[in-house]
């Protein structure tokens, strides 16, 4: 990966971290509403969601 390339996969990361945030909110409203359900099934979503990320920022980490 190249500078451009590293700066590009870190723009998209910020977008989907910004993403999850939002789907974190949806949780607890989900859990308020007592729709707990719903809520797991998408914290699990999330969970999946960061662990690719984790892994990506992995790769990035490793070419630096």
């Amino acid at each position: 990966m190249n500078k451009q390339e590293i700066y590009q996969e870190i723009q998209k990361i910020l977008i989907e971290i910004d993403d999850i945030s939002k789907s974190l909110s949806s949780s607890r409203e989900f859990i308020s509403e007592d729709s707990n359900k719903r809520a797991q099934v998408r914290l699990a979503e999330i969970e999946s969601d960061l662990q690719t990320i984790a892994g990506r920022i992995a790769k990035i980490n490793s070419v630096l």
